[in-house]
């Protein structure tokens, strides 16, 4: 993954960061105008509006936008990682290892006894390792 979004974008990535931000807030616009909130319909709505314009009028320019826009998502996912993570690990994980617990299964335990080793014979050669895998 990239560190850092490059600081001029061609016209083709300004238009297409542009168009997908720019009707996402406009879905998003629709679904809040849906629930009724006609003041964060109207922020969403002129949101994607601005955006689809500058992105037909000058889409080379939205360089800084991006970066802006990208520097917020890093941050987000910087917050909502561990967390849904942790639920995952919480909520699914350990209850199914207590479940298995329960039931006796070990899935990670080696029989008693048993050995992955291989016995070679004693006239083995090292040139018979070549190909291992």
């Amino acid at each position: 993954m990239a560190d850092r979004v490059p600081a001029g974008l061609t016209a083709a990535e300004g238009r297409k960061f542009a168009f997908t931000v720019g009707i996402a807030f406009l879905v998003l616009g629709a679904f809040v105008l849906w629930r009724e909130l006609d003041r964060l319909a109207t922020v969403f709505g002129t949101l994607g509006g601005v955006l689809l314009a500058l992105g037909v009028a000058m889409p080379a320019q939205l360089g800084p936008l991006q970066r802006a826009w990208m520097g917020l998502a890093h941050l987000i996912s910087k917050i909502t990682t561990p967390i849904f993570m942790g639920v995952i690990y919480f909520v699914v994980i350990t209850p199914i290892s207590f479940l298995l617990a329960l039931f006796g299964k070990r899935p990670l335990r080696v029989k008693q006894g048993a050995s992955y080793w291989q016995v070679r014979p004693d006239d083995a050669q090292r040139s018979d390792l070549t190909r291992q895998f």
